[in-house]
């Protein structure tokens, strides 16, 4: 495990910052926020432009859950299932990210 403190690994480093929290977001029951599509907005221009990928299914998946979270006509109990796919799906980038930062 290294760090090397470039401004990319930084750059990464802020954007997982924003995917913890987007989490806090789902956490509180905020499903109405833009946190966790800014997020995925600010993920899919890093990773592309720096080269370093996650796996399109894990971030497509965990993006298609977010942007379902958006309908309010749901019930509790299919949110509360829609959330945590999102929050796990968010948890799944956030470990790929870091993987890349620490052990690159």
């Amino acid at each position: 495990m290294v760090f090397e403190a470039t401004p990319t690994n930084m750059t990464e480093i802020l954007v997982v910052v924003l995917a913890i929290i987007a989490i806090v977001m789902l956490l509180r029951k905020r499903y109405d926020s833009n946190v966790p599509l800014l997020f995925y907005f600010l993920a899919l221009l890093f990773t592309n432009m720096a080269d370093r990928p996650v796996n399109p299914y894990v971030m497509y998946g965990s993006m298609a859950f977010a942007l379902l979270l958006r309908f309010e006509f749901m019930n509790a109990a299919f949110s509360k299932l829609i959330a945590f796919f999102a929050g796990t799906g968010l948890c799944a980038v956030i470990c790929a990210m870091l993987t890349d930062v620490l052990y690159a």
